[in-house]
């Protein structure tokens, strides 16, 4: 396995894992509505925009099993204000039959050292509260929860928690 920063012909590769991923991980969690509509072409439009928003630090970085993508993590500086956090894990998604190996830990280590190179000493993430496997990996990261909210997707009430770091460093190896 190899963790790097994204390249640009990454991007359809991510765009299948984040859809993937997400079909994978939030089945039951979000409207049938949204997973039904995801698709790979609109997944790598919406990266390629994020991407080009060059008013924020934005970074991809991927995670290779032989030469294939098998997760990524984006993160950058913080979108919203929440407990003076600096940065933001913007999201971490790894194929479902790729979890438990350490992947999502190195990810996270990867995002840690860029942000702390930015001088971004602290991040959040939010994740959604019924997602008990993504809560607990964050906790077993240090991750402290800091907000809960209430968010509509789709006509329907969904629970989001946010998770903390208050010093990246924590994050590192």
């Amino acid at each position: 396995m190899q963790i790097r920063e994204m390249l640009p012909n990454d991007l359809s590769a991510i765009a299948r894992v984040n859809v993937d991923s997400f079909r994978g991980t939030q089945q039951g969690i979000v409207p049938d509505t949204l997973i039904n509509e995801l698709s790979y072409e609109k997944a790598e439009q919406r990266f390629q925009r994020m991407l080009k928003n060059t008013e924020r630090l934005s970074v991809i970085f991927v995670a290779e099993h032989d030469g294939s993508v098998v997760g990524y993590a984006m993160a950058g500086l913080a979108r919203e204000e929440v407990n003076n956090y600096q940065g933001e894990l913007y999201g971490i998604y790894i194929l479902p039959k790729h979890h438990g190996k350490g992947i999502g830990r190195h990810l996270m280590n990867a995002v840690a050292m860029c942000l702390r190179k930015q001088r971004v000493d602290s991040m959040f993430v939010w994740v959604f509260s019924e997602n008990l496997s993504a809560r607990r990996f964050y906790e077993a990261l240090g991750g402290q929860r800091v907000h809960e909210r209430t968010i509509a997707i789709d006509g329907k009430d969904v629970r989001e928690t946010a998770y903390g770091w208050v010093s990246v460093g924590d994050l590192l190896d």
